[in-house]
């Protein structure tokens, strides 16, 4: 259906995951923004789970071997056809032939590509998402040629403006209290709400963070290795945030002072290298 073209920074093929293998170490994967995903399958009337496209920083251009029915949604990369501005968060039609060419975004991080019928590739334990590390799939390449399923769809949908996110570099998450919350000082556990922290390395396994004060615990303790998911946030040795995303590990022997809300982690995936993020302690009211 699709030829790439460029394919730009790093780009692969995810669904929502690999689920039932974490107690074998292997992560659940799957797309960062859940929130742009679905909804780039919900703009062709896909499935909830078909596999779409998953772009960090823009740069891809793809060519249409057939006329083919797409949307984008995430990150505004400021779509263009054969030079002409598209929409994102609409169905397109691309025609044989047509070239779509996607720019680095201004705001946000990460986009995705749907095709109508979904993408046609290979399961790895019962999941089409790309986690290059245990072999499951391979980032996509110049040249590499992306099928579907089916070729047209008469089910597409549009969505309310205001259900459209607005990405930006400065935001604020909640945060669930972890269970080593305890084992930290008063004045850590004050600083890590009240301070800004800047994001300075990323990429699908974590985010490093740094903010103007470390944290310390009370006094030195071993932790052993406890279960973690996409969200949990470590503390290692520097006193400096760790946040966990979508291939992380499945266990981690640092402190964890708590994990992010789950329908927060979109805002957090989409915050750009240098961008800042708050955290906002939540509890069940």
């Amino acid at each position: 259906m699709l030829k790439i073209i460029k394919s730009g920074l790093y780009t692969t093929i995810q669904d929502l995951g690999r689920y039932g293998f974490r107690a074998y170490g292997v992560p659940v994967s799957g797309a960062m923004d859940q929130y742009a995903f679905h909804k780039a399958n919900y703009l062709l009337g896909n499935k909830r789970n078909d596999a779409a496209v998953e772009i960090f920083y823009g740069g891809v251009q793809v060519e249409a071997l057939q006329d083919t029915w797409l949307t984008l949604t995430g990150a505004e990369v400021y779509p263009e056809i054969e030079g002409h501005p598209i929409d994102m968060w609409s169905p397109i039609l691309l025609e044989k032939g047509q070239h779509l060419i996607c720019s680095s975004p201004k705001n946000g991080v990460v986009s995705y590509l749907a095709i109508d019928g979904g993408i046609d590739s290979p399961k790895y334990l019962n999941s089409r998402s790309t986690y290059e590390k245990a072999g499951f799939g391979k980032r996509l390449k110049n040249g590499d040629i992306i099928k579907s399923f089916k070729i047209h769809n008469d089910s597409f949908r549009s969505i309310q403006q205001r259900k459209i996110p607005t990405y930006t570099h400065d935001i604020e998450v909640r945060v669930i209290p972890g269970p080593h919350e305890r084992l930290f000082n008063d004045t850590s556990i004050k600083q890590f709400y009240r301070q800004s922290f800047v994001v300075i390395k990323g990429d699908r396994m974590g985010a490093r963070l740094e903010g103007s004060s470390s944290l310390r615990l009370k006094k030195s303790n071993d932790i052993l290795s406890e279960a973690v998911t996409f969200g949990t946030i470590q503390i290692p040795h520097n006193g400096q945030p760790t946040v966990l995303l979508a291939d992380a590990q499945t266990t981690g022997g640092y402190p964890i002072i708590g994990t992010i809300h789950t329908e927060d982690l979109w805002r957090f995936v989409q915050i750009p290298l240098g961008g800042t993020v708050k955290f906002k302690r939540w509890k069940v009211e």
